[in-house]
């Protein structure tokens, strides 16, 4: 099977129609299903929202990639995602409704993933530049698994305001598209690209709508496994795009979990303490916020697929200076604005004494 970059189109265009035009629906049904995120202390919204709408981004992916035929004839180990994807996304919704606890969470994580691995392979050599593309020997299916637990987590802990991971899902999505290291994966990514934009005009500040587990989990996912698409020889280099287009998300989901395991706080809680969510907090509002970062992901995005068609090692690092410098930007950013209101409020409390 070949894909061609008007395939890729007509995949992502009814795929993104199929979202817009089935979002209403859900929206309807959400509250009657009572699939409703009710506002709390960690809530960055102030009013009750339907919650679920990934099941809307599966539907219309799925339908994008089953009008265009684009995944007519896929073989087991695309086939293989696609269960894994499913899985998450159906397992997703039922937390949305019902609320899961970590441990069968991380259960259907590893057997979502573990379905990858058995239809697709794992990886050969560590995901990284030469000289350290290491041989992993017999590591690889093991790695491969804990990529994909980790990016679902990962994915989830950034879906916290709006527009966020939609803006995200429909970056990575197009640029996997454009990379097409394998046909069905390049399908794959037009489809979610193209639901994510559809999603994404009830999802932008204000929201009317959030993807919820039932989203994340599905993005987060099949992005992390459709790197095992690639042939072999290639699945270290594509799984380092994907790891480059989701950047600043992995490093703010690192970089928190790292702070709160320091201090002895549980890395399974929910709270509200990673970089984007405080920066919200700070004074700045979603879309702000959340158009930076998708300015950001744009950036690294391009630099990973320059990388990728020029099988640069010079070009990839690259890649991951850029993660640093955007993410230590990021932080720069929290930092002034987090000072300066301690010395507003200081200067207050100063003239009202």
């Amino acid at each position: 099977m070949t894909l061609s970059f008007r395939d890729s189109l007509s995949v992502g265009a009814v795929s993104l129609a199929a979202a817009a035009a089935g979002m209403p629906l859900f929206l309807r049904a959400a509250r009657r299903l009572r699939l409703l995120d009710r506002p709390n202390e960690r809530s960055a919204h102030v009013r009750v929202t339907p919650r679920g709408g990934g099941l809307v981004l599966l539907l219309a992916a799925a339908l994008g990639l089953a009008a265009t035929g684009a995944w007519r004839g896929a073989p087991r180990p695309a086939l293989a995602v696609a269960a894994g994807a499913a899985l998450m996304a159906l397992g997703g919704l039922w937390d949305d409704r019902f609320h899961l606890s970590a441990a069968p969470k991380f259960a259907l994580q590893g057997v979502a993933a573990a379905i990858v691995v058995w239809g697709a392979g794992g990886v050969a050599r560590l995901p990284l530049p030469g000289p350290l593309d290491l041989a992993l020997g017999g590591w690889g299916a093991a790695l491969a698994v804990a990529w994909m637990v980790v990016a679902v987590n990962f994915y989830n802990f950034l879906d916290g305001i709006d527009g966020l991971a939609g803006s995200q899902g429909a970056i990575t999505g197009a640029g996997i598209a454009l990379a097409a290291w394998d046909p069905w994966a390049a399908a794959a990514g037009a489809a979610l690209s193209g639901a994510s934009l559809g999603f994404l005009a009830f999802n932008w500040s204000p929201a009317r709508v959030f993807m919820g587990d039932a989203g994340s989990t599905l993005l987060g996912f099949t992005f992390a496994a459709l790197p095992l698409l690639a042939p072999a020889p290639a699945r270290p280099a594509a799984l380092l795009f994907v790891a480059t287009s989701l950047g600043l998300f992995l490093a703010d989901a690192a970089w928190t979990l790292l702070r709160r395991a320091r201090r002895g706080a549980s890395i399974t809680t929910a709270h509200r303490e990673h970089v984007y969510q405080r920066l919200v907090a700070s004074g700045l509002g979603h879309a702000a916020v959340a158009g930076a970062l998708a300015a950001g992901a744009l950036v690294l995005t391009a630099l990973a697929l320059a990388a990728w068609r020029t099988a640069s090692a010079a070009l990839a690092w690259g890649g991951l200076a850029a993660i640093a410098v955007l993410f230590g930007l990021e932080l720069l950013l929290l930092r002034r604005r987090v000072g300066g209101a301690t010395a507003a409020l200081a200067a207050g409390e100063a003239r009202v004494g």
